[in-house]
């Protein structure tokens, strides 16, 4: 049970009121931007490279570390899914936010699965739930729509908003970038943290000067088929130590607390350009609700994120089967 005082400050009755409102409001967009085609996901839409990997628990964790996930020196089977945050497919050398969606298969004895959303800003543009409607038509609605509401976020939100647009950068590659949550999640019963990953592959990228439309996938690709050293990251967990100085509820503030490194991911040599893996990309879904108890997610834009994640899965879930002969409907299921 996720105590009262890491809860959102929203009741549940407005948190599913906004929830829904968004669901409505991106079903639309989706259904214009889209018609007849096959709906992609509204943020995170261009995916750099979906890889496979393992998650290994680090030895002589201390002992208020080993809680959950890592309760015990263990090696899990993961997913990955790199993407640029931008809810269109635009050009790799574009600066803004890329994301690192993890997926730990089988992460307690009841075959849960754990899914650690980061990306390479440490913060969000919104401080919580009442922001969110906004925000999501500021990055999706019409020019009129994109005004209003950014003139909104100028007047009730602007420190958060402006902090989150300094965070863009340009990558020139998704394996040597550092990744947060952002947003909080309970480690055991009492505790809060924040989730961050940094890479422990050697730095040599940079961004090349003719930068094709995809390189990062390329790069990826290259990376992968004929790594040069072992390709992995560190996972680290960052603990709340003040409720003012780390709030649950307010995700445009950092975090400034020590990190503490608790496994290791490492990503194997792999093809990941052709059908199958493409295939498993639409299927597969992320979301701060794929969780296990003991890292269940908190505060009201968590809360959201769950519902909304989960249902617009379920709707390309339902598209992808209705585009499917009926034979194959029944085989078809999302990976959660």
């Amino acid at each position: 049970m996720i105590p009262e005082e890491m809860t959102s400050g929203c009741p549940m009755a407005n948190l599913n009121d906004v929830s829904q409102k968004v669901i409505v409001y991106i079903r639309g967009i989706l259904k214009k931007k889209y018609g007849n085609q096959p709906m992609k996901k509204a943020f995170h839409t261009k995916t750099i490279g979906l890889v496979k990997a393992t998650l290994t628990v680090n030895k002589d964790l201390r002992p208020e570390l080993r809680v959950g996930l890592f309760k015990e020196e263990k090696t899990f089977n993961a997913w990955i899914r790199f993407s640029n945050a931008s809810p269109n497919i635009t050009k790799d050398k574009k600066r803004g936010v890329r994301g690192m969606a993890i997926k730990v298969l089988d992460a307690n004895d009841k075959g849960q699965p754990q899914d650690i959303i980061l990306t390479t800003s440490p913060i969000f543009g919104t401080a919580n739930a009442n922001q969110q409607l906004t925000a999501i038509k500021l990055a999706l609605g019409s020019w009129f729509e994109k005004l209003i509401s950014g003139l909104i976020l100028l007047f009730t939100g602007f420190g958060g908003a402006f902090r989150f647009f300094r965070t863009f950068i340009k990558t020139p590659n998704v394996l040597e970038e550092v990744y947060y949550s952002g947003t909080p999640y309970l480690f055991g019963d009492k505790k809060a943290i924040k989730w961050h990953v940094r890479p422990l592959k050697t730095i040599t990228s940079t961004m090349p000067r003719k930068a094709a439309r995809n390189f990062l996938r390329q790069r990826l690709i290259q990376d992968l088929k004929q790594p040069k050293e072992e390709i992995s990251f560190a996972l680290f967990v960052q603990f709340q130590t003040n409720n003012e100085k780390e709030p649950i509820d307010d995700a445009t503030v950092a975090w400034k607390t020590p990190f503490y490194k608790v496994a290791t991911i490492t990503l194997p040599r792999q093809e990941i350009d052709n059908e199958a893996r493409m295939e498993e990309d639409k299927r597969i879904s992320f979301s701060p609700g794929n969780a296990i108890p003991e890292h269940t997610p908190l505060g009201s834009i968590n809360m959201v994120r769950k519902k909304v994640y989960e249902q617009l899965a379920k709707d390309r879930l339902k598209e992808q089967q209705h585009n499917q002969p009926d034979h194959q409907n029944k085989a078809t299921e999302i990976i959660q």
